[in-house]
């Protein structure tokens, strides 16, 4: 099981199948919906949403991003444009009109394809050191995605994830954390034992294609709301490069530069991070 199974869980009926979420925090305007990234669980957003949820409604969602506590319907259309539609979906049964979305790593993947399809539903837009345009996804990640169908791929690199050496280095967690990574080595668990979250990370994998971060780009111009994008400045994956340009996409985007980080920032520079979205939040008007 996933390791954010705090008071307030709550559970949705999808039909994509249960999903997990949490709320927390009060506030106008929309609510603030968390896209976590590949592997990682939802308390990744944690000491985030802590400092956010005095002025906002956060939602923390168990994605099914591979290290989810339940699996999806063995049915379920889990390709990121099809994780895509179920964040539309879950807003629906929220009763949520529209959200402010913040995604990392790959769940800025599917921000930036929600925000495409559907751009009346996203109030505005946090982009956080993700994939984006041809870089989908990433060099090194590029293979292994592509394997991911052959039988044996997955399950081998849930053990692997769940050796401490492995999932401290370079080609576990420690590929996307500045800090600790051997601390978040409970995300892996639940790949390792159970073989429908391996299912769908399969789905998830062998169904991303950068045709769809380019196809989503090709939208972003006709976004009119704003757009915060935010990168890590010793990030492995993603090159300074590629947040400047994704910034540079969006009519309203402007780009910061979170400094001592990895991809994932929510968990190296947590307090940085919500300084920023706080301050994102607090300047719009996003009634």
């Amino acid at each position: 099981m996933s390791q954010f199974t705090t008071a307030g869980q709550n559970t949705l009926e999808t039909s994509k199948g249960a999903v997990s979420y949490w709320t927390n925090g009060e506030g106008p305007g929309p609510a603030v919906v968390f896209l976590q990234g590949f592997l990682a669980g939802p308390d990744v957003w944690s000491p985030v949403v802590a400092e956010l949820a005095g002025r906002h409604r956060c939602f923390t969602v168990d994605w099914p991003f591979g290290a989810h506590g339940r699996p999806m319907r063995a049915d379920a259309d889990l390709s990121p444009p099809g994780v895509a539609e179920l964040v539309v979906e879950v807003l629906d049964r929220l009763g949520e009109p529209s959200a402010v979305l913040v995604g990392n790593d790959s769940g800025g993947v599917i921000a930036q394809l929600v925000t495409a399809a559907h751009p009346d539903r996203v109030a505005a837009l946090a982009l956080v050191a993700c994939d984006a345009f041809e870089v989908f996804p990433p060099g090194v990640y590029r293979l292994l995605f592509r394997l991911a169908s052959v039988p044996g791929v997955v399950r081998a690199m849930a053990a692997a994830m769940n050796v401490p050496a492995i999932a401290r280095s370079r080609v576990g967690f420690g590929a996307v954390l500045e800090h600790c990574p051997g601390s978040v080595r409970h995300w892996a668990a639940p790949l390792a034992a159970d073989p429908g979250v391996r299912r769908d990370i399969t789905k998830l994998m062998t169904g991303a294609s950068n045709a769809q971060t380019l196809g989503a780009a090709r939208a972003f111009g006709g976004y009119d709301r704003p757009v915060l994008v935010v990168w890590a400045d010793r990030d492995r994956l993603f090159p300074l490069a590629l947040g400047r340009r994704l910034a540079r996409a969006f009519p309203f985007g402007r780009l910061e530069v979170i400094k001592n980080s990895g991809t994932f920032v929510p968990h190296d520079q947590p307090a940085r991070l919500a300084e920023l979205l706080a301050g994102f939040l607090a300047e719009q008007d996003l009634r």
